[in-house]
This record gives structure tokens, sequence and C-alpha cells, in this order.
């Protein structure tokens, strides 16, 4: 039985494996980890929990019963975009206006495309709209910019219109009317009537989703809310009853793509948020731990079986992108700014026909059938396979859920796959590794090299189940001097650790369009309607601690891109105006580089926003004395090393015996019960005083 109640549980579910942590009141934590079970996720949610319980000794009911708190980040809705298994939407435009999705702002082809494609036009096309012509109905009604209503809506005609859904198997309705995000009334009039006629149907508005300029991503954010609303639904109801029925009295909250927790009842409204909350609460969850450790300036790198992610944090703080591109399509979704790409554990090597030469990923063979090694149907060889070839993994150690690794079935595949090019199978998982590496390392550039940072003054933050055998390849080209595994066996499951680390988080904005000289009225007026919004939502959701950021999007006159700025406490007035003009000439070169700035431009405000967060649950973090130097290896293996052509017995280390203050000079193979990490040969290991794996790249030093 636990000692006290007040657990933290986290629970993220990847393309590969499902991961659970519950972190008790005094920071100890307990692990589970299970195959993610695509065929209903919500089975595999709860294996987690149950593998974490058992962890402790516990049953699952008791630890939920425990419990404050259970933190979900969900792959639901992505997934199902991806894969098209999208509930069918019929969307409501302004006359004249429904061609919206079709035209895509003018990207057309290239949004979202590969660089193959692009360059190879013939063979490339532009994605298909994401509703079809015969699914947009357009209303004769017309509000303008500056919110007047120049035409009235009908609702005789919005009734007919949800007449003609019956038998026309319609299962959500998308509502983006034209300037709605200035006078809501035409969209809400619309949703009342859908909703009083049908009431089976989920209905998304872009007033409520995406209440901003920009017609293209702000459609687009609201269908695809629509589209996964159905599916949504049932699989947070999963979660909600779940939970309660094993014992769980709180209330389940869901991680979110501005990196934060929202109740099931936001998520149910807005199930769109939930989109990428697994990578959002890893980076979040990295900023809040690597400040508190004194890791305060970090490139985040997460390889889990499906895809790397990547991001930068800065003195401590993460960076937000206003807009997505979501399965080629642009979307209006606050979030955090993480990059991807289809690199992982399970990514798919494989031979490019027309050049003859060998590609690793995009494609995964994610948990179903999962690597060759699996035994569980795949036959295409994966970075996994390669990893176990070379000697990395160890086949005689089962991976969660019990899972043996077949190296025999690996060697088969990647001997096959090699022999195209004259290479046996060694070489060609050399070959699949050396691939990957290089293209993770190139993601990572992009994140810091193409934004201004440079590397060198950076540490590289590395978790996910795959990172561990990986980094000290791809750390060295981007220039750092050391890579953090993140609390040596958590970092395996360190989005799941950082969900337990958010706060209650939620935001209200407005478009402002307001340039200098400011409209202190009017700013006011924006500011006071937001402030309102966010203290209504934070009493209907009883929430205490509660602190109220004030930020707004800025930009030079006549720019494109604007710098967020918090903005300055007081009521607003002139010395108030002084400061935020102040606050963004600084915000602004810190992003672009001293000598950037242009006061004498005045500025432009073009959204301000207010987000109520309350504090999530705290847990120590503790620091121990270095206790331990050099240590002795608990065995060797055979391990097949690219950058020495050869073979080499290799010692082996176990992981939860490195403790604070310990040394392990490379080539060397960490084991702990999730991960692998790797020494190569020139690199070495050290545990810092909170227990994080430190992987020295230079000369083991």
């Amino acid at each position: 039985m636990p000692s006290s109640n007040g657990f933290v549980v986290g629970v993220d579910i990847g393309g590969t494996f499902t991961d659970a942590v519950a972190v008790a009141p005094d920071g100890e934590l307990f692990i589970g980890k299970v195959l993610t079970t695509p065929e209903d996720f919500s089975t595999g949610f709860f294996g987690a929990i149950a593998g974490a319980a058992a962890a402790a000794g516990w049953d699952e009911r008791v630890l939920l019963g425990a419990a404050t708190r259970v933190a979900h980040g969900t792959t639901v809705g992505i997934n199902a975009l991806v894969t098209g298994a999208v509930a069918k939407v019929a969307l409501l435009a302004t006359v004249g206006h429904g061609e919206a999705l079709r035209a895509k702002g003018g990207e057309g082809r290239i949004l979202g495309a590969t660089l193959e494609q692009v360059l190879d036009y013939a063979a490339s096309s532009q994605a298909d709209p994401l509703v079809p012509a015969e699914q947009v109905f357009e209303l004769d009604e017309r509000i303008d910019r500056d919110g007047d209503v120049v035409v009235e809506l009908s609702t005789t005609q919005v009734e007919e219109v949800v007449a003609g859904f019956a038998g026309a198997g319609i299962d959500a309705v998308a509502v983006s009317l034209l300037w709605s995000f200035a006078n809501p009334t035409h969209e809400q009039e619309t949703a009342a009537v859908v909703r009083r006629l049908r009431p089976d149907l989920f209905v998304s508005t872009s007033v409520e989703v995406a209440p901003r300029i920009g017609e293209y991503g702000r459609t687009a954010a609201t269908v695809m809310n629509a589209q996964i609303g159905p599916l949504m639904l049932g699989y947070i109801d999963r979660i909600v009853d779940g939970a309660a029925e094993r014992g769980f009295a709180g209330e389940v909250l869901f991680g979110q793509a501005e990196g934060g927790l929202v109740p099931a009842s936001e998520a149910r409204r807005f199930p769109l948020v939930t989109l990428q909350s697994g990578p959002v609460a890893n980076v979040v969850g990295s900023a809040v731990a690597g400040t508190r450790m004194g890791y305060r300036s970090l490139v985040v790198a997460d390889m889990g079986g499906t895809t790397l992610d990547a991001a930068l944090i800065d003195d401590g703080r993460v960076g937000y992108v206003e807009e997505a591109e979501l399965v080629r399509q642009r979307v209006y979704l606050r979030k955090v700014d993480v990059e991807s790409i289809g690199a992982g554990g399970g990514s798919i090597a494989w031979i490019d026909e027309s050049s003859g030469t060998l590609r690793v990923g995009p494609a995964s063979a994610g948990a179903v059938p999962g690597p060759v090694c699996y035994g569980r149907g795949g036959r295409q060889p994966t970075v996994t396979d390669a990893d176990l070839v070379l000697g990395i993994l160890d086949p005689d150690r089962p991976l969660a859920s019990g899972i043996r690794l077949d190296r025999d079935g690996a060697w088969g595949a990647l001997e096959e796959l090699g022999s195209t090019l004259g290479l046996g199978a060694q070489q060609c998982a050399a070959g699949v590794v050396e691939i990957v590496d290089s293209r993770m390392e190139d993601l990572l550039r992009r994140v810091t090299i193409q934004r201004g940072q440079d590397p060198r003054t950076l540490v590289l933050w590395a978790s996910g189940g795959a990172s561990g055998a990986h980094a000290g390849l791809f750390g060295p080209g981007i220039g750092v001097a050391e890579v953090v595994f993140p609390l040596g066996n958590v970092a395996s499951v360190w989005s799941a650790y950082g969900l337990t680390l958010l706060d209650h988080l939620r935001t209200f904005q407005a478009d402002a369009a307001l340039t200098t000289p400011f409209d202190l009225d009017r700013l006011a007026e924006v500011l006071d309607t937001l402030e309102s919004q966010a203290a209504a939502y934070a009493a209907a959701h009883g929430l205490d601690d509660v602190e109220l950021i004030r930020r707004a999007e800025m930009k030079y006159p006549l720019q494109v891109y604007t710098v967020e700025v918090d903005l300055p406490p007081g009521e607003v007035g002139e010395k108030w105006a002084e400061s935020l003009l102040g606050a963004f000439h600084e915000a602004y070169q810190r992003r672009f580089g001293p000598g950037t700035g242009y006061a004498e431009a005045g500025a432009a405000v073009t959204t301000l926003r207010v987000t109520v967060r309350a504090g999530g649950v705290p847990r120590p973090l503790e620091q121990r004395p270095a206790a331990g130097g050099l240590v002795s290896a608990v065995g060797r293996r055979d391990v097949y090393w690219g950058e020495l052509g050869e073979t080499v017995a290799t010692p082996l280390y176990w992981g939860p015996d490195l403790v604070s203050g310990a040394r392990v000079d490379g080539p060397a193979v960490a084991e702990f019960p999730n991960t692998t990490v790797v020494a190569r040969p020139g690199q070495g290991l050290r545990v810092d005083g909170f227990g994080n794996l430190v992987l020295v790249l230079e000369n083991g030093e």
C-alpha cells in the first residue's frame, strides 16, 4: 500500500509504446511501459498504469485511488487525421467563400510537401481539400471587418441546409463565417440551429476554435476540430469512465499543444488542442526540470519508435508558434514550437529504386507489426533491427510487454536488404544507423543554427527510448559538448514524466490591429474582455492559485512576422504604452539579433492574449553528493562500431548501478530497464548529482 495519497500520474501514448509514470509526494518514480494498442488506445493507457502500479508492488486501483491527478498525452486525434479515419464533416461558410480550403491561401502544391515532391513537379500534387465540395454549404450572410452586419443571417436557410444532412452520413458540422472573430453572432446563431435540429452532431465554430484573421487557417482548424470530435468524445469517455471505475476520484486532465493541461470537458469541446500533446509535454517538462537542475539552454531531442521531435529551450523559455502544418494543411493552432521527422526506432529501411540507394523512413513499423525482431509479423528491417544486429541491444533482455528480440530474424532481413548493395548484415545495419542519425542531425541544425542559436552553447537533452543508442552519433555533428539523458532510465518515458510537471493552462485571445500611437481605450477594452473570459474559466473549473499572463503579438508596421511580448503590469495608460514599446524592441532584438530593431518605425499590436495558469503539483528533485568514480563492467558483448569498422568486445554496465559521480569510458553500453545508452569510442559517461546520465562527447573527459 502507498504510504500516502497525493500521487501524480502521467500517461503518454506513442506510436510504438505507451508510457506511464507515477510520482509520489516525495518524488519517487514508478514506471510502466507497454506496447501501444491502436485497436483501442485506452487498453494501452490502463495497461501502462497497471505496469507503474506493479513496479511499486501495488494494484492499479490502489495507485489510482491514491492519485490526485492523472494527466494524459494522446495521439488519438493526430492518428485519425493521418490515416483519414475521421468523421464526415459539413462545412458552413459565407457565400462566395466556400473555396477557402481548396485555395489554401495560395500555398497549393508545396504545402507540407517533401523536398523530393517539390522538385518533381510532374509527380506531385496538392493534398485534397479537407472537405469535398459536395459537403460545403454557403450561407447568405455577411459581417464586415468592423463587426457590422451587412447581410442578416437567415435561420430558415440554415434549417434547410441542416435538413439536407438526412441520409448524407454527416457526423459533424464546422461553421466558419467571414469576420466572425469581429462579431460572433452569426456563427453562434448558426450553431444554435444545428444543435437544436441535430443534437447528435458534433458542432465546431471558428470563433471558439481559432478566433483569428486568416480565413484558410481558421477554417482548417475548425474543420479538423470537427473531424476528430466524435472519435475523441468516445475515447475521452472511455478514459474518464475507466479511471473512475478503477478508483480514481479526481478529474482526468489532457495535455494540450500549448504546453499545459485542460480538463476533459475542454478536450471534448476542442479536441484539436490535444494534438502533439506528448511531444509538447516532453519539451515543457524539459524546460521545467532542466531549469531546476541548472540546465537552462537546451536543444531537446526526443527519439521514440516513430519520430524524432526536436525543440529549442532558450534560458528556460520554450518557443511558440501560432500555426501548424498538419496533414499538408495550414492550421491555426497555438502550440509549443516542436518540429518532427519520421525517424525513430521503428523507421523502415528501404532501397530507392530510382537511385539504387539506401533510405530510412519516414514510414514506421509502429507497434503493429513492429520491427522484424519483435516477431509480430514485421518483414521490413528497421532502425531497431539495425541496433540489434550491431550488438547495441541485448537479444536476451526482454522489452516492454515481454517482447523478446529475434536477432536471427533481424540479421536475415538486413542481410537481404544489404545484398542489393553488396553489403553484409552488419555493414548494412551500420549504414541504416548512419543515415537515420544524419537525418536527425539535420533536424537539430534546423531548430538551432537556422534560428541563430550556436549549438556549442547548448546542452543536448535527449529522451525517448531510442535516443540513448543514437545521441552519441547525431550529437557531435551539431557541435554540442554534452548530452544529458534526464534521470537515467526516466529519459525513456520523459513525455509521460513531463505531463506530471505541467500546469493547468488555457489561453483566450483576440485580434487587435492597433498601431502607434495606440488607441489605449480600445486596447484596454480588449484586455478587459479577455481577462473576464479567463477569470470566468478559472471559476468554472474551480482553479486555485490562478495567475493571469498577458501577452501580445507585435511587429514593426508593414512587416509580416511577429514576436510575442509580455505585457507590462498595471493599468493601460501612456507610461504603460511606453513600457510596452520598450519590451517589444527588446524582444525583437533578442529574437533577431542586436541592432535589428528600429524604434523610429513605431509598432503594431496584431493579437492580444490572456492565459490563465494554475500551478501544477510540484515534486522534489533531490541532488545527491558524489558517491562513485570509475565503475566495473558487469559483462561484455560484441558490438560492431561503424567508425572503427570492426567488432569489439564492449564493456556492459547496469544503468541503475551508476550512482552520482560514477564515470565510464567508451566504448561502452549502459543498459537500463527501459532504454540503452551508448558511449561510442572516444566518448565517456558520467552521472551528475541529480541522477542524470551525461554523455561527454570529446575524449571521454
